[in-house]
C-alpha cells in the first residue's frame, strides 16, 4: 500500500515538488486513510516531509534536492494543479509588488517578503508562512489564466510605483511592453479592473502608446 502511495504520487507530481497533503484526492479515500499512508511512506523514508502539511518524493541524486520557498509558492499559488513540465500553460497566479517591480528593473530593492497575486484564495489579502519565510497573497480582480497573466501583472504594478517613477523608468516600460506584446486590445479588456490613478499613471507617464496592435 504504501509503494502505491509513493508510485502515485511519483505519476503525477514526479520528484522534488511540493505536495500538499490537504489537496491530495485518492478515488474515495479519505482523508485520514490518505494521512496514515502519508504517515507511513514518511516513515519508511520513501517520502520527505518539510512541514505544515508539505511534502515531496525526493529525486534519486545522491544528496537529493531540497525545496524552497518559491518552488512551495509556485506551486501552491502560481502553476498549481498541474503536471510537471506543462508549467507555462497553466497558470493560476504571478508574482505582484515589490517582487515584480524588482523583476521589471524598476527597483534594485529585494523584498524580504514576496508577494504573489492568485486565483487559489479566498481572501482579499493573507499571510503564507513556511518556516521564517512569509509571502504575502492577494485575490486576483479576475480569473488568471495563461493568456492575461502578463497584463494584470503589469497592471498591477502601478499600485506599487510612483508617478515619478513611471516618468523616471518610462524607457524601461515601455521596453517591457514590447517584449512581451502586450496589446492595446488586453489593455482595453482589463483595465476596467483598475482605479483611476492606475490609468492616470499609464496616460500622463507617457506609456499609453506603446501597447501593440
Amino acid at each position: 500500500m504504501n509503494m502505491d502511495i509513493v508510485n502515485y504520487l511519483s505519476n503525477i507530481y514526479g520528484y522534488d515538488t511540493p505536495i500538499f497533503l490537504k489537496d491530495v484526492r485518492i478515488g474515495r479515500k479519505s482523508k485520514s486513510a490518505i494521512r496514515e499512508e502519508f504517515y507511513r511512506a514518511t516513515k519508511e523514508g520513501r517520502l520527505t516531509r518539510e512541514k505544515n502539511g508539505i511534502y515531496y518524493l525526493k529525486s534519486n541524486k545522491e544528496f537529493g534536492n531540497v525545496i524552497t520557498f518559491e518552488e512551495i509558492l509556485d506551486s501552491k499559488f502560481i502553476h498549481s494543479d498541474c503536471a510537471p513540465g506543462f508549467e507555462q500553460l497553466f497558470v493560476s497566479g504571478y508574482y505582484s509588488g515589490l517582487s515584480f517591480v524588482n523583476q521589471i528593473g524598476i527597483s534594485q530593492q529585494v523584498p524580504a517578503i514576496l508577494e504573489v497575486t492568485s486565483n487559489n484564495t479566498s481572501s482579499k489579502k493573507r499571510y503564507f508562512v513556511v518556516g521564517k519565510r512569509v509571502a504575502v497573497i492577494r485575490k486576483s480582480r479576475t480569473e488568471i489564466t495563461f493568456q492575461n497573466y502578463k497584463m494584470l501583472q503589469f497592471l498591477d504594478m502601478f499600485h506599487f510605483v510612483t508617478m515619478n517613477e513611471v516618468k523616471r523608468y518610462r524607457k524601461l516600460i515601455r521596453e517591457y511592453i514590447q517584449n512581451n506584446h502586450l496589446s492595446k486590445y488586453q489593455f482595453q479588456q482589463y483595465i476596467k479592473f483598475y482605479g483611476t490613478d492606475t490609468i492616470k499613471k499609464i496616460v500622463e507617464g507617457g506609456i499609453i502608446d506603446a501597447f501593440v496592435e
